[in-house]
């Protein structure tokens, strides 16, 4: 069977997978803050990425189905350009096959700390990573012994998720996108930190096909009128690595550390509270850990602390030195001393507060989130901080 003829039986048999293989390609190297490129709020937008500029496809089918639609995660050796309009009769609840040149960001930041753990954690265990994107991909982690390390996210043969049907998916589990104008583009309102990683990947990259949700429908809105309907659902946030006020046409168009992602630095320091300030709530709030960032930022100044070094903690991690963990330890216990509606709004159930910092748990409980992550480098089992430390000083990264 030809290719052409192969896609189109998928799209028969698969109506609700509508798929994309955006031509592109990238260095994966973390690089610092690059000016964010314009995103004309008053144009119509295209499907195409910071990678690839996408041309209209010369097939007559409305929606374009991938030759590899129910794997978790491929890449296409020759990429197709994007059909316009391709996703513009998706309705919500819809599971698309994409690739992340296909998503745009809906926010301008990142902690990049966040994904600098993350890179480290999968270099010094490759299956982590398939684990990780088996799980993100609803496919309840990765199947043991299934992977090696030779293995790629964008070649599924190389790796087995323990769910291989895709029918048998976990719909929870995916990134929820809201479809643009004249349905040529996606605008992931969730998951830019995971999706970014994958991005930033050796292995992964512009071409890896991941499935996303649609949350909404807004093609049949253009320009001002669409970003107003974004902001009025809470769809996007406007705002910079500081929490300042900035325009649609001031978003990346593309994910990863090198297509205009600011850092926020408050935004990594509420990811490592995580399960010691706050746990995050099912279903969440967009952005939620932004509400947690731009409250610390007015609230708890990170000039006392050297977020180069993990930091000490022998008697009390309030006040026994000033390292990232110590930041960790005492910005929680500001999270967790907040009340209803002090932060953004929100009350603490939406924003996911602890009773109790740590659970209630004294700091060197080693049955503690604070406790895991504490430990150096050199444990039986590093802490999050110390793989992030180690990866940034192992590439240099400032």
């Amino acid at each position: 069977m030809t290719t052409a003829a192969s896609r189109l039986a998928l799209a028969l048999s698969f109506s609700s997978l509508l798929s994309l293989a955006a031509c592109g390609g990238d260095g994966k190297t973390p690089a610092s803050n690059a000016a964010a490129a314009a995103d004309a709020a008053s144009a119509p937008v295209t499907a195409s990425s910071a990678d690839a500029a996408s041309a209209p496809a010369s097939a007559s089918a409305p929606v374009a189905a991938s030759d590899t639609a129910s794997a978790p995660g491929s890449a296409s050796d020759t990429p197709v350009a994007t059909q316009p309009g391709v996703w513009a009769s998706a309705k919500a609840g819809d599971i698309l096959d994409v690739t992340l040149a296909d998503l745009r960001p809906t926010q301008a930041a990142l902690g990049y700390d966040q994904i600098y753990y993350k890179l480290g954690r999968y270099e010094a265990d490759y299956t982590k990573k398939f684990d990780d994107f088996c799980a993100d991909e609803g496919m309840s982690g990765l199947k043991k012994n299934t992977s090696t390390a030779t293995s790629k996210l964008t070649d599924a043969t190389t790796y087995t998720c323990k769910v291989t049907d895709a029918t048998q998916r976990d719909t929870s589990a995916l990134n929820p996108v809201v479809i643009g104008p004249n349905g040529d583009t996606l605008y992931l309102t969730d998951g830019h930190h995971g999706s970014s990683t994958y991005y930033e990947v050796p292995d992964g990259g512009p071409t890896l096909h991941v499935h996303v949700i649609v949350k909404d429908n807004l093609s049949a809105t253009t320009g001002s009128t669409f970003w107003a309907e974004m902001q009025s659902h809470g769809y996007t946030r406007l705002k910079d690595a500081n929490g300042l006020a900035i325009t649609a046409s001031q978003l990346p168009t593309a994910l990863g550390l090198s297509h205009g992602m600011q850092n926020d630095a408050y935004r990594s320091l509420v990811y490592f509270t995580r399960d010691i300030g706050y746990s995050k709530p099912t279903p969440s709030t967009d952005f939620l850990e932004f509400y947690w960032a731009d409250w610390l930022r007015t609230a708890f100044p990170l000039t006392p602390y050297d977020r180069t070094q993990l930091g000490t903690a022998t008697t009390n991690p309030a006040t026994d030195g000033t390292g990232y963990v110590n930041a960790v330890w005492n910005a929680s216990t500001a999270m967790v001393a907040t009340t209803d509606g002090q932060v953004g709004g929100m009350t603490s159930a939406a924003l996911g507060k602890k009773a109790q910092i740590n659970d209630g748990l004294a700091w060197n409980d080693s049955t503690s989130e604070f406790y895991s992550l504490m430990q150096p480098i050199t444990a039986s089992k590093p802490g999050k901080i110390a793989y992030m430390l180690d990866y940034k000083t192992k590439h240099a990264i400032q």
